[in-house]
């Protein structure tokens, strides 16, 4: 089952599901939240690659039916490169995958094999690497937060947010904040 819109990305993961000869179905996030969704699916993989709607917005969807999701197996993300280690940490859904619009087409072919039941590997989890603090400060960062007003909502020293924040940039691979910043910008762009 496949959540998409009619972008190239969600048309060639469609194709090349129906090209492997596996059952996809492709509907749209107004069908998942209208309940019009099959619920004996296993396997349901969402495009959050999207001209009209911003990754963070679709983002707070998701985690807003989180519990809906937690009866698939295997619930998989695809987001845009830049921004998936930010996703990661940011989604609330702990059996979900995130993947890229730059993934080879074998993870594509063994996300259709799990899905048959052919492969007996374990589900790929997030793998959080941000604490519960840096997570709260990273929500706030991207609420467009500055360090001394996350200082004042969390109770703590504004030094202390700068040295989570740096932390965030190291564990997420971001060399400087202006990157964060394009990083967090992009989120909010559709």
């Amino acid at each position: 089952m496949l959540y998409t819109n009619d972008n190239l990305i969600g048309h060639s993961i469609y194709h090349y599901l129906i090209d492997s000869d596996e059952n996809a179905t492709r509907l749209s996030y107004e069908d998942f939240l209208h309940g019009n969704h099959n619920p004996d699916a296993q396997t349901v993989i969402f495009n959050l690659i999207n001209k009209d709607i911003s990754v963070i917005r679709l983002v707070g969807l998701l985690n807003t039916l989180r519990f809906s999701l937690l009866r698939y197996q295997q619930p998989v993300l695809v987001v845009k490169s830049e921004i998936a280690g930010l996703c990661r940490e940011l989604i609330k859904i702990d059996n979900a995958m995130i993947i890229t619009e730059k993934s080879p087409l074998t993870l594509f072919a063994s996300i259709a094999q799990r899905a048959s039941g052919v492969s007996q590997l374990p589900p790929q989890r997030l793998r959080k690497q941000l604490s519960q603090r840096e997570c709260q400060i990273l929500e706030l960062l991207i609420a467009n937060n500055n360090n001394k007003r996350i200082a004042a909502l969390l109770g703590i020293a504004h030094k202390t947010v700068h040295s989570h924040r740096i932390h965030i940039m190291q564990k997420l691979g971001i060399d400087n904040s202006r990157t964060m910043n394009q990083r967090i910008a992009a989120l909010h762009q559709c």
